[in-house]
């Protein structure tokens, strides 16, 4: 068993090793892992048979000569996953190949909110799944972004104010026997600073923050929430941040008056005026950047992404998140932080759920066994694809998975 479980172990490895350059070859990865070569061979040679990986081009060779190193990548036809973005009145999903290329993609107006987020999510699936047989390849996994303070270990909803879930809602248990693939659920703007590290993991990101800012599409009478709707996905070390109660990244601006029943100091009216009223516009993007600034210093990020439906190029978001950043800094020698727009823009969560999925699926030792084997796994969903370790972080550490890959 020993044997077995080191084995399935450096399969692990390797494949996320090759996740993680997207093109490498047997001798770099031996050399990077610290393996003997013999072993990668024949890691590599098990993957290229069941056709997780295939092989690009000849390499050239080294200054001693000899034979020529063959590169291998990802086999972006094997299978993909899908990325759910659930909004009270919206989803986007969107469809992944293991190469992270968007296969297909999909948007609609539903009611989600209350007490049906279950027959919801099953019914999104159902709608994209002449999408997901069109394109021809297996769903391998299915991960799921919305609004609210989410635990990812055990796929539990604490509170989201636009769903209208004021009391914890555990989606695990009800969507108990659902799925026959591994399910994961998560913040919307956590998603999506999963999506930043899972897609662009040769930036070796690892101090950032995701600003997720979108304008709901909702009627002037909603008793609930405002317009305007910002969350923000913290990543420190390389790992997202969750808090101790998993409600990292909940804003609320300092401004805000008491009783105002959104996010922002602007009021209801105002808020439903922001698309075409460029006097609030511009003091929503001046107050929602100060917010930002402050976490940028105070924390030494790297990188601001921006992203959400909001047209930040045309409102000149960059500048005015710029000059508040430099602006809050005491010091003569200028912030050096990178503002950038996210992947996909408004399909950002949807594209971060999926890269959230493939991330897992190429540091789990468990669901490397899955998906290079087609086979079932013993523990059932309620175990929740759980991240046993108590990190979503470290995430090459074996985890739990329910279902089998079809």
């Amino acid at each position: 068993m020993a044997v077995k479980r080191t084995k399935l172990i450096n399969t692990s490895r390797v494949t996320h090793e090759i996740w993680t350059n997207r093109e490498t070859s047997r001798v770099d990865i031996a050399r990077s892992l610290g393996l003997d070569k013999s072993t990668v061979s024949a890691i590599v040679n098990e993957l290229l048979d069941a056709g997780v990986i295939r092989e690009t081009r000849e390499g050239e060779a080294g200054p001693q000569g000899g034979r020529k190193p063959v590169h291998i990548s990802l086999n972006g036809s094997y299978g993909c996953v899908l990325g759910i973005e659930l909004r009270p009145e919206s989803y986007t999903a969107v469809g992944v190949n293991l190469n992270g290329e968007v296969v297909f993609s999909r948007f609609e107006k539903i009611d989600t909110a209350g007490p049906i987020v279950r027959e919801r999510i099953l019914e999104i699936i159902d709608r994209v799944e002449d999408e997901r047989r069109h394109c021809g390849l297996p769903l391998l996994g299915i991960g799921v972004g919305l609004s609210g303070v989410v635990n990812p270990y055990n796929g539990t909803i604490r509170y989201s104010i636009p769903l209208r879930i004021f009391e914890p809602y555990h989606l695990y248990q009800e969507l108990d026997g659902a799925f026959d693939v591994p399910f994961l659920i998560e913040n919307d703007a956590n998603a999506s600073a999963w999506g930043e590290l899972a897609f662009h993991r040769h930036r070796e990101l690892r101090d950032f923050i995701y600003c997720l800012v979108e304008l709901r599409d909702i009627e002037r009478n909603d008793l609930v929430h405002e317009k305007t709707a910002v969350g923000l996905g913290i990543v420190i070390g390389g790992s997202v941040h969750y808090g101790h109660r998993y409600s990292a990244g909940e804003f609320r601006s300092l401004l805000r008056k008491p009783q105002g029943k959104g996010q922002f100091s602007i009021a209801g009216d105002e808020a439903f005026r922001i698309e075409h009223d460029k006097t609030v516009m511009t003091q929503f993007i001046k107050e929602l950047s100060s917010h930002v600034a402050l976490f940028v210093n105070t924390f030494n990020l790297s990188h601001v992404f921006l992203g959400g439906n909001i047209d930040f190029e045309s409102h000149d978001v960059r500048t005015v998140l710029h000059r508040e950043i430099q602006e809050n800094w005491p010091y003569p020698d200028p912030v050096d932080c990178t503002i950038a727009f996210s992947s996909l823009r408004e399909r950002a969560v949807a594209y971060g759920a999926a890269g959230m999925v493939l991330e897992r699926m190429f540091a789990d030792v468990e669901l490397v066994r899955a998906v290079t084997h087609k086979s079932r796994w013993t523990s059932n969903l309620l175990a929740g694809w759980a991240f046993t370790d108590g990190s979503l972080g470290n995430l090459a550490s074996p985890g739990r998975s329910g279902g089998n890959l079809s």
